[in-house]
């Protein structure tokens, strides 16, 4: 019988992620994509669906939360048997399942957390109602490690105007962070215009600024949110601070962007 594990084999350590976001059947966003990234990267991911989608490269149709209590049922037997090391979560689709997710994230203590805040489909499909807005703002963001906002996003969620990522924005930024009880922020700064692409790590007490040359817009390509949501939490389970993490996740998401590829008739599509 041939046996695949030796002691001590590399597998054994490979670090485990779990995916908790919307299904996007064309594979350019949402889980699909995000346990390509995972994979890429040298790691386990794990997955529960918090809602279906339709959509294609094109835009966002529709939208169908999955049933709260078989979300829970998933979660907790994943979270029981796989120990994740770190966790991502995109779309939620619903404020009872973010209630619920809220509720076993502190139930079983888990680390790492990233959270995408997907408020809003580039495309105009509205994801969220202003109450399950404000729940997010005061209740559901305290519980996890990051967020990673976009411009749009970031303008919502802190009730500032973003037009450039100058010390009064960051400091304001920061600030709100604060009263919020927000632990930490990634601005994500491809939707502004200029010829570098420049995100912002803002921490309760430091700010950090990773740039880049811009490859093309987030709005000619669909799923880069997710990606980088997604690599991030991979390089954190990975055991890597939060700086470094944002910097190796900016540079696979140059990587990311620069191979992506035409598949359907709308946006681009990243490959990992």
């Amino acid at each position: 019988m041939t046996c695949f594990f030796r002691e001590g084999d590399e597998s054994r350590k490979m670090k485990k992620v779990l995916i908790i976001a919307g299904f996007d059947p064309s594979g350019g966003a949402g889980v699909l994509l995000d346990i390509k990234v995972v994979r890429a990267l040298n790691s386990y991911a794990a997955s529960v669906v918090t809602s279906l989608t339709v959509q294609d490269t094109q835009r966002v149709y529709d939208l169908k939360p999955i049933d709260p209590h078989f979300f829970e049922y998933q979660l907790q037997k994943v979270v029981e048997d796989i120990k994740p090391d770190s966790v991502k979560i995109g779309l939620l689709g619903s404020s009872e399942i973010a209630v619920v997710l809220l509720r076993n994230l502190k139930k079983y203590g888990l680390k790492n957390i990233i959270c995408d805040p997907v408020l809003k489909s580039t495309s105009g499909f509205e994801f969220c109602k202003s109450e399950f807005v404000e729940f997010l703002k005061y209740d559901f963001f305290k519980a996890c490690d990051v967020i990673t906002p976009n411009k749009n996003e970031a303008e919502l969620i802190f009730d500032v105007e973003i037009k450039n990522f100058d010390e009064d924005v960051l400091s304001c930024v920061q600030e709100r962070m604060k009263r919020m009880g927000i632990k930490s922020c990634i601005l994500k700064g491809g939707h502004l215009d200029g010829e570098l692409a420049e995100d912002v790590l803002i921490t309760q007490n430091e700010i950090y600024r990773v740039s880049a040359i811009k490859k093309g817009l987030p709005d000619e390509i669909h799923g880069t949110g997710c990606a980088f949501s997604s690599a991030f939490a991979t390089f954190l389970a990975k055991g890597y601070n939060m700086y470094d993490a944002l910097k190796q996740t900016k540079d696979f998401m140059i990587g990311l962007i620069n191979a992506s590829v035409k598949i359907g008739n709308g946006r681009l599509v990243l490959n990992p």
